[in-house]
């Protein structure tokens, strides 16, 4: 009797825990805009969420469906995040496989590098195009200080579209492996502090670039070469400052990147690398009434220094490595198309709710060069819902612009989704 009672206090929690799973099935057609044809990029058909609490515990399983339409292809299952989180009185421990999100700014943040993209999803926004990673994060609350570390034991890379005509970014090299290190464990801490209506935070991370980069080159026989990939080591240095001047936010997020390749190895040419560069964003919105919002981010990439050696890939000789030829392998994506960019966006609803309209414009403010966006999403009744939406890329004929090899991704979006 004893055994059973005890039995039955300890799966208490279990048993009386609360339940909750929502999620979405959304299939999507994608066209071009130039010749109106379908383009058969992967999307997420469906996605599912279940989270289990049970006292100071919770568990939560985030997966999607992703899928392409056309011949012989079938949904693949992604498990996007599976954690548990521990609430003592202090603050939270969490475990598992993770999304995280640093910095302030809306979608755009430098100093938010712990969890690798998914180009195949970086016009979305936030979590949307983060891959999850294994790591134990642990924060702590105290006054109106806030203290989170992170520790990742494995690195993980981007997912790149590799020979993909329809995208955007043709990658001309694929590597058939990568050069491995022996520890690729990843640390981060962030202190955020509030003072007043002003919310101030620094960060650190030292971790492995997401994209690969050339290391060096290694001789197989006497006319053939052996070119080695891998992933250069990088640290970060960010500030976030979050204020508000009346009925406007002001957002500042900048990290400074040290980056350099320090592979142990003896290759031909070994590519002695090292180079620091600074991304930031500057982002003020206002939210009027009847729930109307427009705001502007002016996105920054600057190279501040470059040292070493690397391989010029249009005459395949050896040149040194300076701001001009060096390409950050850490950062977010959209600092990446443009050295400096200027990003106005803004949001109404009508029709009671029913109808929200979304729009945003990207000007390219060193090369010429602009996006053009806009989603209208219509409540058709419960719980259905109809999303049309619109990106339109224009560039100057040069090849090496990046919105010019956006051009050709201008596209047009249907997608019914229903909501569970």
């Amino acid at each position: 009797m004893f055994l059973k009672r005890s039995l039955f206090i300890c799966l208490c929690p279990f048993i009386f825990g609360q339940l909750s799973i929502n999620g979405e099935i959304k299939p999507m057609a994608m066209f071009n805009i130039s010749d109106k044809k379908q383009m058969n990029l992967p999307f997420r058909f469906g996605e599912l969420r279940m989270g289990y609490t049970m006292g100071d515990f919770d568990l939560l399983v985030n997966s999607a469906l992703e899928h392409r339409w056309g011949k012989n292809q079938s949904p693949t299952f992604q498990l996007r995040e599976a954690y548990a989180t521990w609430f003592p009185s202090w603050g939270e421990i969490k475990f598992g496989k993770q999304i995280h999100a640093w910095g302030v700014a809306d979608g755009n943040n430098p100093t938010d590098n712990l969890n690798p993209y998914d180009y195949y999803y970086m016009f979305l926004q936030g979590a949307d195009r983060k891959i999850g990673s294994l790591s134990l994060s642990v924060i702590s609350y105290w006054n109106n200080w806030q203290l989170e570390g992170v520790i990742i034991p494995s690195h993980i890379a981007n997912r790149l579209p590799f020979n993909e005509p329809e995208f955007p970014f043709q990658i001309p090299i694929e590597p058939n492996e990568y050069e491995k290190n022996e520890n690729t464990l990843e640390y981060g801490f962030q202190l955020k502090k509030v003072i007043g209506e002003t919310d101030i935070g620094i960060s650190y991370f030292d971790g492995y670039d997401r994209s690969f980069s050339l290391l060096g080159i290694d001789t197989l026989n006497i006319v053939q070469l052996s070119p080695k990939f891998g992933y250069r080591s990088t640290s970060i240095i960010g500030l976030n400052v979050v204020t508000f001047i009346k009925d406007f936010t002001l957002r500042v997020e900048s990290a400074l990147f040290s980056t350099k390749n320090d592979y142990e190895a003896k290759w031909y040419n070994y590519l002695d690398a090292k180079a620091d560069y600074i991304q930031y964003v500057i982002q003020i919105e206002y939210r009027m009434e009847n729930s109307k919002t427009i705001g502007a981010q002016l996105i920054g990439n600057n190279i501040l220094k470059a040292s070493g050696n690397t391989l010029d890939l249009s005459s395949m000789n050896m040149t040194k490595l300076n701001t001009n030829n060096f390409i950050p392998g850490m950062g977010t994506p959209f600092a990446m198309i443009s050295n400096k960019s200027l990003l106005v966006a803004g949001s109404n609803r009508f029709f009671d709710d029913d109808l929200e309209f979304n729009y945003n414009v990207l000007f390219n403010l060193e090369n010429p060069g602009q996006l053009f966006g806009f989603s209208l999403e219509y409540l058709l009744s419960d719980n259905w819902f109809i999303n049309v939406s619109t990106s339109y890329f224009i560039g100057n004929n040069d090849p090496i612009n990046r919105f010019e090899q956006l051009e050709d991704y201008s596209n047009t979006q249907f997608q019914l989704s229903y909501t569970f």
